[in-house]
């Protein structure tokens, strides 16, 4: 299956009609998402909030991993190779309390672990974080005081070394505009599955190819 184009250019306004603002709830990306899934699609998987699920991308198989509701919570997604070309994705989603955090490192490195057979080790894995950020005087958004940072590096380290990437995307957590989506998505190409494309809180999109 293809990488779906979830997100829109324009986000829609609050109406006085009610079928009109239901209809643009609709249209939210993880609101398509929960629907596929509930009319039977196997190929995406669903993270609650205090959750992480693992997921090895398969032809026929599932492509799509998601999470939604990040109002203040921090999404970590950690994309690996596999030795067999396909990719080993894990997404969690948990609160900003300092327990969360470390319920979040430990539900990582307990997937590491149950998938670590599957890990090609000579590719670098890939870790990217959704995390709220704060409006500052000079105009964007500087990282909330979190150390999710150095808790899930510390799990990394355990596996790989030094050898993986990080990339943090912040979002706007607080005056968001309506129908503002919060999901945080990965998307995987069945046919060429070592492309990528992330879909942040807010709609923002990242393409990339793993090898």
């Amino acid at each position: 299956m293809p990488i779906l184009n979830l997100t829109r250019k324009i986000l829609p306004a609050i109406t006085k009609n009610a079928a009109q603002n239901t209809a643009n709830v609709h249209c939210m990306p993880e609101f398509r998402l929960a629907t596929m899934i509930t009319s039977g699609n196997k190929s995406i998987v669903h993270v609650g909030m205090n959750e992480c699920k693992a997921a090895r991308i398969l032809p026929g198989g599932i492509n799509t991993i998601y999470t939604d509701g990040l109002a203040s919570c921090n999404a970590v997604g950690v994309v690996c190779h596999g030795i067999d070309n396909n990719p080993i994705v894990i997404l969690s989603h948990y609160t900003p309390l300092e327990s969360s955090r470390l319920q979040q490192a430990q539900a990582i490195e307990t997937q590491l672990k149950a998938y670590e057979a599957y890990i090609d080790k000579e590719t670098r894995p890939r870790v990217y974080y959704n995390v709220p950020g704060y409006q500052s005087e000079e105009g964007g958004l500087k990282p909330c005081v979190n150390n999710i940072f150095e808790k899930i590096n510390k799990v990394m380290q355990k596996f790989f070394g030094n050898n993986f990437n990080e990339q943090t995307v912040l979002y706007k957590y607080r005056n968001r505009a309506p129908y503002f989506s919060t999901a945080n998505i990965f998307q995987f190409d069945t046919k060429r599955t070592n492309e990528l494309k992330i879909t942040f809180v807010g709609e923002k999109e990242h393409f990339t190819k793993l090898v």
